[in-house]
């Protein structure tokens, strides 16, 4: 029986197996399935600006056995596509004839004095649950500093302004002069609005020098107070995609071919924040749930389809939305790569955790095998997607 094996348990890696198992019942393939994770959970990772709540830990083994999928917890360790086996610790090596690789991304270090020691991130639930232990220890008038004006960075800083009252100093900081600058001006001119409501205070074209235990220092010398800095400064793909060769994007993401196989590594597909693809011939897709999903919908289908002598489908995404969270303010939702803004303040909130907390969840695996992936399943090739 040939083998493919599913490298990371996110958004990406998930839909991966569950597109895998509907194309190998479609096909009748002879192909066992088996998913790789570091974690027994499935993180929903753009909600973690809210907090570490229990209810953002999906446990993936109940899906996965209802599905037939086969599940290993193991820290990935190696690639080596040429042998085709990983690495799961020391002399441990699962075999494969096709991969998925969708082990995600990470958060950039920021390369400062203190940043390792000092600063806290929401990069995983790990990470957020200490942040929150941290706030919980604090007063009324506690002082937080914000190191990157990107949505995550936008998104915690106004949630703060909810989480903890009105008493709180927030500050956000970032190197750029105008970080809305590439966005749409009416979306733009939204967030200045809504960062003003919540009272946040912004250091923008500022770059830090130094963070310590009480503050964070900025490079022209001046000093910021602060009772907790929390870093939210960009993702780079995830290491193992060196393992591939091949180019790659200033991400670290791996380029490949339209149906997302790697072209120096034929027998493994990438997919979610580990591949560089466009989405509709012209835009890369961003390292975002919303690409995830879909990029995992295609990787698990292709590599199967593969196995069973089919034809792979090229990755298509013709829709793109921004859901931004902006706190007390409300929330703005966006259509289009211009960002065309839709809905504001409490209907954008509506959407926002209409998405949030419904829609990137994935299947319950009450509903039976057959509803789960008739749910996630890709359109027919002819079908508008």
């Amino acid at each position: 029986m040939k083998k493919l094996v599913i490298l990371g348990g996110g958004f990406a890696g998930l839909w991966a197996a569950m597109s895998a198992e509907h194309e190998r019942r479609k096909w009748a393939a002879e192909v066992s399935i088996t998913l790789v994770s570091r974690d027994p959970a499935l993180t929903i990772r753009p909600r973690l600006y809210e907090g570490a709540l229990d209810e953002m830990q999906v446990p993936l083994r109940p899906l996965l056995n209802r599905l037939g999928v086969n599940f290993e917890l193991a820290e990935i360790e190696g690639l080596d596509p040429a042998a085709g086996r990983v690495n799961l610790g020391g002399k441990r090596w699962l075999d494969f004839d096709r991969a998925v690789l969708a082990t995600g991304s990470r958060m950039r270090a920021l390369p400062v004095p203190g940043a390792a020691e000092h600063a806290h991130s929401i990069d995983t639930f790990a990470e957020s649950r200490t942040l929150d232990a941290r706030l919980a220890g604090l007063g009324a008038r506690a002082e937080i500093v914000v190191v990157g004006a990107g949505l995550t960075g936008l998104e915690l800083a106004t949630e703060l302004r909810t989480r903890l009252g009105e008493g709180a100093g927030i500050t956000l900081v970032d190197a750029k002069d105008n970080p809305t600058g590439a966005m749409s001006e009416p979306l733009a001119t939204l967030i200045a609005e809504a960062l003003a409501a919540s009272r946040i205070k912004t250091k923008f074209g500022q770059r830090i020098r130094e963070i310590a235990r009480d503050g964070a220092v900025l490079e022209g010398g001046e000093r910021i107070p602060a009772d907790a800095v929390v870093l939210t400064v960009g993702l780079e793909a995830s290491p193992l995609v060196r393992s591939l060769g091949g180019e790659r994007d200033d991400l670290g993401r791996v380029r490949s071919d339209p149906d997302l196989r790697v072209a120096t590594a034929p027998n493994v597909f990438a997919a979610g924040d580990t591949v560089h693809a466009l989405t509709d011939g012209q835009h890369p897709a961003q390292m975002t749930c919303q690409h995830a999903l879909v990029l995992g919908r295609y990787a698990g289908c292709n590599a199967m389809r593969d196995l069973a002598g089919q034809p792979t489908r090229p990755y298509r995404q013709d829709v793109y939305v921004t859901c931004l969270d902006l706190g007390p303010w409300g929330a703005v939702f966006t259509r289009g790569w211009d960002r065309e803004v839709e809905l504001t303040g409490a209907e954008g909130k509506d959407r926002k955790q209409l998405i949030n907390r419904s829609r990137i969840y994935p299947p319950s695996p009450d509903i039976g095998a057959d509803d789960i992936l008739k749910s996630i399943a890709l359109p027919d090739a002819t079908s508008p997607q």
